[in-house]
């Protein structure tokens, strides 16, 4: 996350942008076991939003950052874990 500021503040006037993507517990083939062992609501216990996020999630948000919409998030981390930790 430090080295995305830094390349944010030091590149941003030659329209090079830098984002720190976060996801936390993503629902992905490597962890379907762990859930069937610990069960989805053992899982999800720590999640406010109450399921974990899917690859697609993680996706949406990196195709609007890579869209060039929001170029004043430069510098931004963006979390992608259903408010299980809020900056």
């Amino acid at each position: 996350m430090s080295l995305t500021r830094t390349i944010a503040r030091g590149f941003a006037k030659d329209n090079i942008l830098a984002y720190a993507v976060a996801p936390g517990f993503v629902r992905t083939e490597r962890v379907e076991s762990y859930l069937e062992e610990v069960g989805e609501e053992f899982a999800t216990r720590d999640i406010p939003l109450g399921k974990l996020a899917t690859p697609e999630d993680v996706a949406n948000v990196v195709a609007f950052l890579a869209s060039g919409l929001a170029p004043h998030t430069t510098g931004a981390t963006i979390d992608i874990n259903g408010a299980s930790y809020v900056r």
